[in-house]
């Protein structure tokens, strides 16, 4: 089964919408959505053959420690794996990893942004497709992906610094919960209200 999400096509079950890219949408007024993506930039890629089955595709996002790995067929990337997409495209509908593959899974076509785009763009790209990942290019070449988290990280210590200095701690959005670090706010925000804590693994 096929469907359409905006103007992306996706293979598989449809994956549950992000509440977290329309909360944290709140809190982008504390940073300047003019700003280059460019620092948000994580390089470490990972490229898979899009024949590969969904076992090897997870073993080697433990092995790299990433959540995402772009596909590739004759040398051209076409799509994108998550880690969600394995959880719901492929655990939750009782699929055999070993058997499905990496084709059958990725989302495609690949939405990328340009590394000079602004921070809003990417925003607005996150809000629009309903995803949480964005390739980025260079010239036409991808060089890095950047994530809603990447960016969500550095607006949480910031909220708390310059709207709640009164508050030994930080805030939970969604529930004003407060935690001691940055670190268990991001734990207690991926495990209660994403959902996505039997994922959770040290990343880079």
């Amino acid at each position: 089964m096929k469907f359409w999400s905006g103007d992306t096509q996706r293979s598989g079950v449809r994956v549950p919408p992000a509440p977290l890219v329309f909360k944290f949408l709140l809190l982008f007024y504390f940073m300047e959505l003019n700003e280059s993506i460019e620092k948000y930039i994580r390089k470490n890629i990972v490229v898979i053959n899009a024949e590969e089955n969904i076992r090897k595709v997870a073993e080697i996002m433990k092995q790299k420690q990433v959540g995402s790995v772009l596909i590739e067929k004759e040398n051209k990337i076409i799509g994108i794996i998550t880690e969600r997409d394995i959880l719901y495209k492929v655990v939750a509908e009782g699929k055999d990893v070993n058997k499905t593959k990496a084709f059958e899974v990725m989302s495609y076509p690949l939405i990328t942004i340009n590394k000079n785009a602004k921070v809003k763009e990417a925003l607005e790209k996150f809000k629009q497709y309903n995803i949480r990942r964005l390739p980025v290019k260079d010239d036409g070449n991808i060089i890095g992906i950047i994530t809603l988290r990447s960016i969500v990280g550095d607006i949480i210590p910031l909220a708390q610094e310059e709207k709640l200095e009164e508050i030994k701690g930080f805030i939970c959005p969604y529930c004003e919960s407060i935690f001691p670090t940055d670190i268990d706010l991001s734990k207690h925000i991926d495990r209660v209200h994403i959902g996505a804590g039997i994922l959770e693994t040290k990343r880079r």
